[in-house]
């Protein structure tokens, strides 16, 4: 799983363009469709998205890095687990930091005929500029949750553990993508992102997995 410069290039260009056909044709519908059918997909889509919480692969990596630094005596999958805590704190701060600076309202706002759609950053350009920036944090800080649907984190903290895993078990590529795929869109059927947040999410994920492992690929 290692590009060239225009490999990347064609990755992360064809991810952008699927990103914007998302948002300008196909999110608002796709998020009306599972709202509509919330008793149906909600349930399941909120228990899958239990294993894209990052708090798993954060306590997995802490403690394989302390059973083989220090009992097994093996720096290199030491290093391994190190490499998979730092790949979730690095794409869970890129992800976090996007989210509060783009402010983007979740589905929700679709909800009982609704219409609240996009993002706060692109809004109240009449006001000035410190206005606009007190108006954006004072709005993330009363709803928190609500505005914090670009990029999805779960997605995330799922597709920078399998491009992980992808690097270190190439054998089954293929497992790895289907359950990352699976795990991903639930994050649609729990009516907690749009399209366009996922394909944001599998974005960061991957790229800033792959950045990481160009700087510490000689440990690993």
């Amino acid at each position: 799983m290692i590009f060239s410069k225009k490999q990347y290039f064609f990755y992360i260009t064809s991810l952008l363009s699927l990103l914007l056909i998302s948002y300008f044709f196909i999110d608002k519908e796709l998020a009306k469709y599972f709202l509509a059918n919330i008793q149906t997909y909600e349930r399941i889509g909120d228990f899958i998205s239990i294993w894209g919480e990052s708090h798993w692969y954060i306590g997995a990596a802490i403690i394989g890095f302390a059973v083989f630094k220090k009992y097994k005596k093996n720096l290199l999958y030491a290093n391994r687990f190190l490499f998979l805590l730092y790949i979730n704190l690095f794409s869970g701060i890129i992800s976090l930091a996007l989210k509060w600076l783009f402010g983007r309202i979740r589905p929700w706002g679709l909800r009982d005929g609704g219409d609240s759609f996009g993002f706060l950053v692109f809004q109240n350009f009449d006001l000035g500029f410190i206005e606009k920036i007190k108006y954006q944090f004072i709005t993330l800080a009363d709803a928190p949750t609500t505005y914090t649907s670009f990029p999805s984190g779960h997605t995330t903290t799922v597709f920078a553990v399998f491009t992980y895993l992808s690097l270190f078990f190439p054998k089954y590529l293929w497992l790895w993508l289907s359950l990352a795929i699976i795990l991903a869109s639930s994050r649609l059927l729990a009516n907690d992102h749009f399209l366009s947040d996922i394909f944001a999410g599998v974005l960061i994920g991957t790229v800033s997995t792959m950045f990481l492992y160009s700087k510490m690929r000689e440990k690993l």
